[in-house]
């Protein structure tokens, strides 16, 4: 059966989304935005916070990829991406231990804390299977952020058009997207018990 290629402007409208919605930005945006819904976490942890969870190993990352040690930026090669897992989780622990000692509000762990059981997760299935983490991420953020806010319809729009985007630059099958989107539900569930738990 022949192969119909994507339309250029197509792919490099996919490519774009998916270069702007990645899940540096994406996390990095909720986690700097966490002092505007919990008044209690000051500016200063909500960055720290990003830096060790978002930033730092997205700059290792970087190097990486200028050094030719993974394929590209999004490391679409699954067997390249379990130090990048490795490195981030010990990034996160750091983070952790110098917000334990300087003191921060119990929101902030909470929002850090979804990211490290949705890289658990992550991880422990990329051991045999390759699932997108744009879409783990971006699924878990929108629904954290906006569920409570936006129309269904918009976060159905939102998973929709980055979805669309991963298949069509063919870092993703269907699957493995819609994979990705059951991990990032599960994560933003798992969130909100925690947080009724902990901060009601």
């Amino acid at each position: 059966m022949t192969t119909v290629a994507a339309p250029p402007k197509a792919v490099t409208a996919a490519q774009l989304v998916s270069h702007i919605l990645t899940p540096v930005v994406l996390g990095s945006a909720l986690l700097l935005s966490t002092p505007v819904r919990h008044p209690e976490v000051s500016r200063l942890s909500a960055v720290l916070g990003t830096v060790f969870t978002m930033l730092l190993p997205w700059s290792i990352l970087a190097v990486a990829r200028l050094r030719g040690k993974v394929s590209n930026i999004h490391v679409s090669q699954r067997h390249q991406r379990h130090w990048i897992y490795a490195v981030t989780a010990l990034s996160m622990v750091g983070g952790l231990a110098l917000l334990t000692v300087i003191g921060t509000a119990t929101a902030l762990y909470v929002e850090i804390g979804a990211f490290a059981v949705g890289l658990l997760l992550v991880s422990l299935i990329n051991l045999w299977w390759k699932v997108s983490v744009h879409l783990a991420v971006g699924t878990y953020v929108v629904l954290h952020a906006f569920a409570d806010v936006a129309p269904t319809a918009a976060i159905v729009l939102f998973v929709s058009l980055l979805s669309w985007a991963r298949v069509r630059c063919s870092e993703h099958t269907a699957s493995q997207v819609f994979g990705g989107v059951l991990v990032g539900v599960v994560v933003g569930y798992l969130t909100q018990w925690t947080s009724q738990l902990l901060l009601s």
